[in-house]
């Protein structure tokens, strides 16, 4: 049985953008298991943008590094929109490459559902 914050994920929009397959087709079976409407997921800074132009996103888990380049150009559309967006990156708490990353909430590779519930739920239901 899913939990509180996951039954009230139910029905959001929610771009995955990962380079790593596995771990995007992880969360993507996560978010479907709480009931999410998952876009993608997306590898490129390309795909995302144009995704981010032309969908009605509830929020965003964003890769902070796509295939050797900084996801900075997707974090400030986002931005932009004031689409709420979780920074998923395998650097821990390092700094990441703008203020945009190193703002957003973040979630450290690996972790565990309970992580990825509890990030979800505070940052998209806040």
């Amino acid at each position: 049985m899913p939990s509180l914050a996951a039954s009230r994920l139910t029905g959001l929009r929610i771009l995955v953008v990962d380079d790593e397959y596995l771990v995007a087709e992880y969360i993507l079976a996560v978010l479907e298991g709480f009931g999410c409407d998952v876009v993608g997921p997306v590898a490129t800074i390309e795909e995302a943008l144009a995704l981010v132009r032309s969908e009605r996103l509830d929020g965003v888990l964003l890769d902070a590094n796509l295939n050797g380049k900084s996801s900075t150009p997707v974090a400030a559309a986002l931005v932009a929109k004031a689409t709420p967006f979780i920074v998923v990156t395998g650097y821990g708490q390092m700094k990441l490459a703008t203020d945009a990353l190193n703002g957003a909430p973040r979630l450290t590779k690996p972790f565990h559902l309970s992580e990825l519930e509890k990030v979800l739920a505070a940052t998209f239901l806040a």
